[in-house]
């Protein structure tokens, strides 16, 4: 039976993937010249193409192993046939060359393994492939040591996420110097659905906006719920890269602040433990009822032209509940939230009286907030120096830093609210009493959506318990609701601003 010949060249990083032409050129000469036999091919760069890997794998499992024939297997060198003697693929040829099923040549090793092979051909084998693997797994140690090194400049070390983009900021075509930079197209896609996820919205109809308006992933597909969901979980977009489970600031322009990603994350803790399930219409009462009796959500939903409320839960013993049967009692506690025209002056000037002592308020909150931040800065600095003169290590100067930053950020954005809201006191009473005297006209002539908006902006605490809703009526409504009743009954004309 006639011996067949298999030739296998390999690469497994981008330095060696030159040399593929040179390892076949060897391995054909070799079984020209020596072997003087037929051939087959085989060609691997596990550099380029990831799942080469497998295809080897696949070669010896499922090809080589179930040859009926005898085989001789040749490979340039030790460390091309492997670097690791533990792998399935070493396994098995061995127990083939043991078997007398098929020889290992190494034409540059000058080595030849057969079922007959010495003592001493079996140690140059076995000390190749120990040499092959501390070649490698030093190899790995110098990429390790400078992936940290770079990590702690601020360079990314992997693609850039999307909303960002990989570029050659210098060097030579043989050496080029790369470089990562904001991507002007996809950005504002990503900062739109941070902002949609910071307003509650659910991460599929993120996607389903983002894709209307013209956003694909980096492999040119639509964006999917899960997609949004990672990649609003991803810090890079505030200035943090994580890699290896440790946090380092990066040198790229953030596309959001801190403050928007916390937000965020606010908002998908707090909705994990609800189960409502996706429902693109628009209904009063959608996202904003509990269940009184299991705590779950209640979702809204049509049948035969009637909308009903359901709990989430498939368990729970609530009813489900018509619309119908519920609407005319708050229609009727929304409707009653308004003032009278010509009230409406007289209360604002009086807001206006009591706008000092706010800015009182704002002005002690803000020096306290600011002192805080100093000692934090403060102490940062003395953390630094413990480090520099070893008094702490790396690992303990990161996290302490870490947790102060954090607690910065938070100053940072307590600052900023506490400056926007003292600026901004006056038209927030003002809208708030504008919306108070147009309440009913909103609510009766608006579509569902909006009603849902008012809803969730008037009432707060909504549950549903057998087909009865219960609610608490927000401030200053409530306020509204109470004085319009005493001015019904009172003579004292000051009673809309006491």
């Amino acid at each position: 039976m006639e011996t067949k010949v298999i030739l296998i060249s390999r690469v497994s990083d981008k330095e060696q993937r030159k040399a593929l032409p040179a390892q076949k050129l060897r391995l054909e000469n070799y079984a020209k010249q020596e072997l003087k036999k037929a051939y087959k091919y085989y060609q691997f760069d596990e550099s380029a193409y990831k799942d080469d890997r497998q295809k080897f794998a696949s070669l010896i499992e499922d090809k080589i192993q179930s040859l009926k024939q005898p085989a001789i297997i040749v490979f340039d060198k030790i460390d091309r046939f492997t670097r690791d003697a533990s792998q399935r693929e070493v396994r098995i040829m061995s127990n083939l060359v043991e078997k007398g099923s098929i020889e290992i040549h190494f034409p540059s090793d000058n080595l030849f393994i057969t079922k007959n092979s010495p003592a001493t051909d079996l140690f140059r084998l076995g000390i190749g492939m120990l040499l092959a693997k501390y070649y490698s797994d030093s190899s790995r140690d110098n990429v390790k040591r400078r992936f940290e090194q770079m990590l702690n400049d601020g360079i990314w070390v992997h693609r850039a996420p999307i909303g960002y983009k990989n570029v050659i900021v210098g060097g030579t075509p043989q050496k080029p110097i790369k470089g990562i930079e904001v991507d002007t197209v996809q950005a504002p896609h990503i900062v739109k659905a941070f902002e949609m996820r910071a307003l509650g919205t659910p991460y599929e109809i993120i996607a389903k906006q983002l894709n209307e308006d013209g956003f694909r992933t980096n492999k040119g597909k639509k964006a999917t719920r899960s997609y949004i969901e990672r990649t609003l979980s991803n810090k890079f977009y505030y200035g943090k890269m994580v890699h290896g489970g440790r946090e380092y600031g990066h040198q790229y322009p953030p596309i959001i602040s801190q403050a928007l990603f916390r937000e965020c994350q606010r908002i998908k803790e707090h909705r994990k433990h609800e189960k409502t399930k996706y429902d693109s219409k628009d209904y009063a009462f959608k996202k904003i009822v509990k269940c009184g009796k299991c705590g779950r959500s209640v979702s809204p939903f049509q049948a035969r032209n009637t909308v009903y409320l359901r709990c989430a839960s498939n368990h729970c013993t609530n009813p489900n509940t018509a619309v119908s049967l519920i609407i005319d009692g708050v229609t009727n506690d929304v409707c009653d939230v308004d003032v009278p025209e010509n009230w409406i002056d007289q209360v604002i000037a009086e807001l206006r009286k009591r706008h000092d002592n706010q800015q009182l308020y704002f002005t002690q909150n803000i020096e306290t907030a600011r002192t805080e931040y100093d000692k934090i800065k403060e102490k940062m600095r003395k953390l630094y120096y413990d480090l520099l003169e070893g008094r702490i290590t790396q690992t303990f100067h990161d996290e302490i830093a870490n947790e102060l930053e954090g607690r910065q950020q938070e100053l940072n954005d307590r600052l900023k609210m506490l400056t926007s809201d003292n600026k901004s006191f006056q038209v927030t009473a003002s809208y708030l009493l504008d919306l108070a005297q147009r309440a009913e006209k909103l609510f009766k002539e608006s579509d569902e959506a909006l009603q849902q908006k008012l809803l969730d902006y008037v009432l707060s605490n909504i549950e549903l318990n057998d087909k009865k809703l219960s609610y608490i009526l927000n401030e200053p409504f409530r306020t509204i609701v109470e004085t319009k009743k005493k001015a019904l009954t009172s003579q004292n004309p000051n009673i809309w601003c006491e």
